[in-house]
């Protein structure tokens, strides 16, 4: 038989003091791999007492899957039922990630890719007339020079409110 390990910490959870004497109770949760190993091991003729010697378990867990496999015939985890988690879009990237990853490293790799989160500034409205006023603003300013046109304040360069009558 194999020297009893210390159980992995990725494969058993505490789940607080229970038991004579204050004991801890440790629930064993088993990846679809050692389950598959151990009713493998049981079709193969060997006792759960054995199994679960070899394998560093609970008699019980071994039994327990088991119990599982005879009555579903899988080992793998079922769908449970009630409501399922809810997670953003970010919270299923990051946890299919091996490694933190900030908020700013995945905005830089999508301006990357040409996505920018942004706005589209609204149009002002224009009606027929000031398509009309615009036109002949226009044909009336084309023969301006660069010094006339230095003159002008634009609207960029102005601050203003809009719907405010100036006195």
């Amino acid at each position: 038989m194999r020297p009893r390990a210390q159980h992995v910490d990725q494969w058993t959870t505490l789940i607080g003091q229970s038991g004579p004497a204050g004991r801890q109770k440790t629930l064993y949760t088993t990846n679809v791999e050692t389950c598959a190993r151990l009713v493998g091991m049981q079709q193969a003729g060997l006792s759960f007492r054995a199994i679960s010697e070899w394998n560093n378990l609970p008699l019980t867990t071994v039994y327990n899957t088991f119990q599982k496999y005879e009555e579903i015939g899988t080992v793998t985890t079922q769908r449970k039922s009630g409501r399922p988690t809810k997670l953003t879009e970010l919270a299923q990237v990051t946890s299919l990630m091996t490694s933190p990853v900030s908020n700013r490293t995945i905005q830089r790799e999508i301006h990357k890719l040409g996505k920018y989160s942004r706005i589209a500034p609204k149009k002002p409205y224009l009606r027929p007339q000031d398509f009309q006023r615009r036109l002949a603003f226009a044909q009336a300013h084309r023969h301006w020079t660069i010094n006339e046109w230095a003159k002008v304040i634009w609207t960029d360069e102005l601050a203003f409110e809009l719907g405010k009558k100036v006195d």
